[in-house]
């Protein structure tokens, strides 16, 4: 075959040229990307500027700004479920720790959020010996590093320095160090507050930590029902600085009334919304002078006590009546779907009369009254637990996992109504039932019970579930 020597010269040479012009263009677009992508890990270790917060002192308390605009934290403990957060009207979200901190200040980033990010520094009562150097110095380098990476972050709101610090420590070292740590925080990262998390308003309690720890300027408190007398224990305190409620919910299950067994009774998921709902509308709604905001507990679920005891959502996502609440206080507005609302729940012997005694192997009837605002069907979910283990824990909740569930209990289930035949092994129990509606959300309620394997008459459990089912 002919080739034309100049013509074939000249062909080659536009392909080249084309290919030429393509690499080109392409070089540059990956040196764009990977510029970018320095350009973001710059960011996270302190080589570009990101969103300033400080406290200042009003006419009237404190207030926190944000870029110079005023800052009031809507916020919630958790780690997951942060787009769903920001469509409640919230604005921040608490963590514990640094474990997953990439992620969650990312996501945080990506849904206009912000993170009280949180410190982790070892307890005494966890084994955390606060006269070894060597640790010490290592929790320091650890603490060093983690400001280093993160204090550039956009979406950094506070540094909280570990989580009730103050409970089961014995010593003024302990005080000494956790200063030195914030002193340290404070220079490399003066762009944040500094705060540590209590979960005590003894007034003394917050005159040690005034007088030992003056780098912590900014306090935050983990309460519950206490809320309603913060303020007269701060006074008593004399703390006139300002403050965040690092954790509130409704009554924790040390503070609810028990059974003769010294199982806590738990409120009902409509009576914790309406609990919340009164709590946040009288002590952190009308703005006191010194609250910066707060954080709901728990943004998820979690086995503490119980799995329902402090979970606003469960474990596929979907919201209890108190994510309803919580909307509702934010913004003023009810979600479009409310979850079922839970009226009570029952246990009663087979003629319908209240049980007054549980005795191993007996049938029983649960039913649960529940209703759903926009008239869904609703489905329902039964199970037994054996009661968890959280007195043995001595605070050390995060150690607690759900107890398995007790098999061949729930002989006939009927939606609202289920048949029961109690565990044969004599102990404490609790009867779950969960109420679905179509449209991912959720109810709750649970009834402690205890079996008697000699049928001993126990009135006290009946005057519980009484407790439990006239509750309004």
């Amino acid at each position: 075959m002919y080739y034309n020597a100049k013509y074939f010269k000249d062909k080659v040479f536009i392909k080249l040229k084309k290919y030429k012009i393509s690499y080109i263009l392409l070089i540059i677009t990956l040196i764009g990307y990977f510029s970018c992508q320095r350009e973001k890990k710059q960011s996270l270790s302190g080589n570009v500027s990101s969103a300033s917060v400080s406290i200042k002192k009003t006419s009237t308390g404190f207030s926190m700004y944000r870029n110079g605009e005023p800052y009031f934290i809507k916020g919630v403990g958790g780690y997951t479920h942060l787009k769903e957060l920001k469509d409640l009207g919230g604005n921040s979200i608490r963590v514990w720790d640094t474990s997953d901190a990439d992620r969650i200040l990312d996501q945080a980033q990506e849904n206009g959020l912000t993170v009280m990010l949180g410190i982790w520094i070892g307890r005494e009562k966890e084994g955390f010996n606060y006269f070894d150097n060597e640790a010490i110095n290592k929790l320091k380098q650890q603490i060093k590093a983690d400001v280093l990476q993160y204090r550039n972050h956009p979406a950094l709101l506070v540094w909280c320095l570990g989580n009730e610090l103050e409970n089961g420590t014995a010593n003024a070292r302990a005080w000494k160090v956790i200063n030195e740590i914030a002193v340290m925080v404070r220079e490399l990262d003066p762009n944040h507050p500094i705060t540590m998390a209590v979960n005590s308003i003894n007034p003394r309690v917050i005159r040690i930590i005034k007088r030992d720890i003056p780098a912590v300027e900014l306090l935050s408190f983990n309460i519950y029902a206490g809320l309603a007398s913060l303020d007269e224990q701060l006074k008593e305190a004399d703390w006139g600085g300002p403050y965040i409620i690092s954790e509130y919910s409704s009554k924790g299950y040390w503070e609810s009334a028990s059974t003769s067994w010294k199982a806590p009774i738990e409120y009902n998921s409509s009576e914790k919304s309406a609990f919340i709902g009164n709590l946040y509308k009288k002590y952190i709604q009308n703005n006191p002078p010194n609250c910066l905001g707060s954080y709901a507990f728990y943004w998820g679920s979690k086995q503490e006590c119980t799995p329902t005891w402090f979970s606003i959502l469960d474990e596929n996502g979907r919201k209890s009546a108190v994510a309803d609440m919580l909307q509702n206080v934010w913004t003023g507005q009810w979600p479009a779907n409310k979850a079922p609302a839970i009226v009570n729940i029952s246990l009663t012997q087979q003629n319908n009369t209240p049980v007054k005694e549980i005795s191993a192997g007996e049938i029983y009837f649960a039913h649960v009254n529940a209703k759903d605002f926009e008239g869904d069907s609703l489905t329902y979910k039964w199970e037994v637990l054996p009661e968890s283990n959280w007195k043995e824990l001595d605070g050390s909740v995060d150690k607690e996992t759900k107890p398995m569930a007790v098999k061949n209990v729930l002989l006939q289930n009927q939606g609202a109504t289920v048949k029961i035949k109690s565990p044969l092994k004599p102990g404490p129990y609790r009867l779950f039932v969960y109420v679905y509606d179509e449209k991912e959300s959720f109810g709750t309620a649970n009834i402690p019970f205890f079996v008697d394997g000699e049928k001993k008459n126990v009135n006290v459990i009946s005057k519980a579930f009484v407790y439990v089912n006239n509750r309004k």
